[in-house]
């Protein structure tokens, strides 16, 4: 058991608080967690733009004091603090953590922006009380599948995104596609090789304990 304790400033379902909170889990640390309602707009609020000066989560304060955002930044941190406990997520060989890299920043453009149209659309109205455009849902999802097509062809060959083992790129995408396939299924389930890559994922025992703690986190509706 790692002994420094960490905070996480976010919310329990963003997307990006959860990446975080499976490194957490993966590296077995302990970590206390501040709820910041973005639904509330408290990520604006003076208190915590001192944490992040865009005004977003997550953010990470570390046992020294030390402030990160940025998901993929923190996830990155952790690894490097903590890099033999569980899955190392970015390995030390130059070439492999240039793949893992590459598969992580190009979801930034070809992934995350359709993907969270679509989960803007499926999960984040109807939670905020807002009407779906329609339009936008089906401009999202035609805009994701082909980026889709692509990652269902890369795992006819590959268990992961990079390497042979769970890294950053997978974190980055998880839970994502987590909301996906709870709200437009079929844009995994009609990807076999996709499927069997979420099945897997989703099987790691830190995602599990990330569902865990989500279940019992603060609610933000």
């Amino acid at each position: 058991m790692v002994s420094t304790t960490f905070i996480l400033y976010g919310m329990s379902v963003s997307t990006c608080t959860q990446k975080v909170l499976m490194a957490l889990h993966e590296k077995n640390i302990p970590f206390e967690f501040v709820n910041i309602n973005v639904l509330k707009r408290e990520q604006k609020l003076p208190k915590h733009v001192a944490r992040h000066p865009f005004g977003k989560i997550p953010v990470l304060e570390d046992g020294q004091g030390n402030l990160l955002f940025e998901s993929v930044a923190i996830v990155r941190y952790l690894d490097a603090l903590y890099p033999r406990v569980g899955h190392q997520l970015v390995p030390s060989d130059p070439y492999e953590a240039a793949l893992v890299d590459q598969w992580t920043a190009q979801s930034a453009f070809n992934f995350y922006p359709h993907a969270q149209g679509v989960i803007v659309e499926t999960a984040i109205k109807p939670v905020a009380k807002i009407p779906t455009d329609g339009a936008h849902l089906l401009a999202s999802r035609a805009a994701l599948e082909p980026t889709l097509d692509i990652y269902n062809q890369h795992f006819v060959d590959h268990k992961y995104f990079a390497n042979d083992s769970m890294s950053l790129a997978d974190l980055a995408h998880l839970p994502y596609l987590n909301v996906l396939n709870r709200t437009q299924p079929d844009l995994i389930k009609s990807r076999p090789n996709l499927a069997a890559w979420f099945d897997r994922m989703t099987a790691e025992p830190s995602w599990e304990k990330t569902m865990e703690w989500v279940a019992g986190a603060p609610k933000c509706h």
